[in-house]
């Protein structure tokens, strides 16, 4: 009797951590997220332990005018110039520093540069703020379904 109802215990422990588990994975930074004006979707993953990356995996425009995809060609690494945006790091790293709060570099193609960056999850929402010396941008992201 005692066993039987110890196993029950570990059994509905382990059916919470797993609920838990799965709420936390849908209201974390993991998955797919299109930043609010539709140009560009990143997939977030974890990496380096319990760091985030993020590659792009959507952009409306992928290609330029004359049919060839867009290219990083401001890269600062100028062997990094020919590399497709689509498939393109943007977060190689980013460090949790609080329930839902990852900091670290965020790059962008726009400029070629590394920018410190912080990044929030609320809900459905995953907002990003980029900064260079005192100067900041927002990023707003929905979470795609």
């Amino acid at each position: 009797m005692i066993k039987q109802i110890i196993l029950t215990g570990v059994i509905a422990g382990a059916a919470a951590f797993a609920g838990f588990a799965q709420a936390s994975t849908e209201t974390g930074p993991y998955g797919n997220w299109t930043l609010n004006d539709g140009r560009v979707t990143v997939k977030v993953v974890p990496c380096n332990g319990n760091q985030v990356c993020a590659n792009v995996i959507r952009l409306d425009k992928p290609n330029n005018a004359d049919g060839t995809p867009k290219l990083d060609l401001k890269n600062k690494n100028t062997s990094l110039r020919s590399r497709h945006l689509i498939g393109m790091p943007v977060i190689e790293g980013m460090s949790p520093v609080a329930a839902n709060v990852w900091k670290g570099q965020i790059y962008s193609s726009d400029d070629g540069s590394n920018y410190r960056a912080t990044a929030v999850v609320n809900g459905d929402h995953l907002d990003v703020k980029g900064c260079w010396l005192v100067f900041c941008r927002d990023l707003n992201f929905v979470r795609s379904k």
